[in-house]
């Protein structure tokens, strides 16, 4: 271990300070920033018994941020909160029963930010590609694609 002028729990207040984040992430910055192992992991579980560190109010918190915004969709909320450090099915508990209307009311407004309503297949084919790559699902995009041109 390279010597520190700040202990690793200083440094993992510090960054929590900043930013909310996973204790997987918060662990892993603090091993690239070459403390020791044992120390991250005593760094950690004070955290947590202190309450400034919990892994399932911050993705519940994020989670809903993100879904609420309404331009990503569920999967690729799940997908960027995986990225997080969060837990898959955690996340996944976290999708409300409405998420599929929500989807499709998200997917037609983002479509009125892009486009404007013209009923060719160039445009079906480029609003298909961006809500593809934003992560809508095949079903999602028809309906919404569908509702925008006539005009929903």
């Amino acid at each position: 271990m390279t010597k520190q002028n700040k202990t690793a729990l200083q440094k993992a207040t510090d960054l929590l300070a900043r930013q909310d984040q996973s204790s997987t992430v918060l662990r892993r910055k603090l091993l690239i920033r070459k403390y020791d192992a044992s120390e991250v992991d005593e760094a950690i579980d004070k955290l947590k018994k202190a309450n400034y560190l919990d892994d399932e109010e911050t993705c519940r918190r994020q989670f809903e941020n993100l879904y609420e915004e309404g331009k990503l969709s569920s999967r690729q909320i799940v997908y960027k909160l995986m990225q997080r450090g969060f837990d898959k099915n955690f996340i996944e508990g976290l999708i409300p029963d409405d998420a599929d209307e929500h989807e499709r009311f998200t997917a037609i407004r983002l479509l009125e930010k892009k486009f404007k309503r013209t009923d060719d297949n160039i445009f079906k084919a480029k609003a298909w590609q961006f809500l593809v790559a934003r992560g809508f699902g095949e079903e999602v995009i028809s309906s919404a694609v569908e509702d925008f041109l006539q005009g929903e």
